[in-house]
């Protein structure tokens, strides 16, 4: 037999340059994951209690929220864990859960603003027909479409780096060191924290701000 490489831990290095701000990025992060759950859950609650909003734009705008508490669960809790500690690990099995989290949240909040554009789509060119076309079936259809393509693609995805861990992590690592770079050009010269915060930006900007967009200042909900 040829040798044979396992991983039962990674060790995050992200947050060893935290240092004496370690109080204060807890304070920050833990305030801004309970303005995402609140913004988030205040939006799914009115929608859910009054039976005027219940119609496709709406329920669109509450997948969108439901899937926006789905990621950031994936990645808060851990990271608030790890400011609290002085050993940053986590296991490979975590690991593995919290990529497909990520990752299948982000696939469906593409999936879902796609389905939300085409709603918007029959809206305004055939408006007359609008009820004839986005059906209580035909919405049931969409949602079921942008839940389980993204996540079975997920699925699939982190199967496939589960098989070939070495790569898998590279590719990952590359890509949170690296995705500030597509942002901006010359991040190289960044401190590691600015990277990393340009790095999960898809798990800061847009939970917190799709209710606002997309929900908060439609006149109906915000007159609730």
């Amino acid at each position: 037999m040829g040798n044979l490489s396992t991983f039962k831990f990674f060790i995050l290095s992200g947050l060893q340059d935290s240092g004496v701000y370690k109080p204060l990025y807890f304070l920050l992060v833990f305030v801004l994951y309970i303005l995402i759950i609140i913004v988030n859950l205040t939006l799914i609650f009115i929608v859910t209690v009054d039976r005027s909003l219940h119609e496709p734009m709406y329920i669109f705008i509450c997948s969108l929220c439901a899937n926006g508490l789905y990621g950031t669960v994936g990645f808060y809790p851990k990271l608030l864990l790890d400011l609290q500690s002085d050993i940053h690990i986590i296991s490979y099995s975590w690991c593995m859960i919290q990529t497909y989290v990520i990752y299948s949240s982000a696939l469906c909040e593409m999936t879902i603003l796609t389905v939300m554009c085409y709603d918007r789509y029959v809206a305004i060119c055939r408006p007359l027909q609008y009820h004839n076309i986005v059906t209580p079936r035909a919405v049931l259809k969409l949602l079921v479409l942008a839940w389980s393509y993204p996540l079975l693609s997920a699925a699939i995805g982190t199967l496939l780096t589960s098989r070939i861990p070495i790569c898998g992590s590279h590719i990952y690592k590359l890509f949170c060191d690296n995705a500030s770079m597509v942002i901006w050009d010359g991040s190289v010269d960044l401190p590691i924290g600015v990277r990393n915060a340009l790095a999960i930006q898809f798990l800061i900007l847009p939970p917190l701000l799709n209710p606002f967009i997309y929900g908060l200042q439609l006149p109906r909900i915000r007159k609730q």
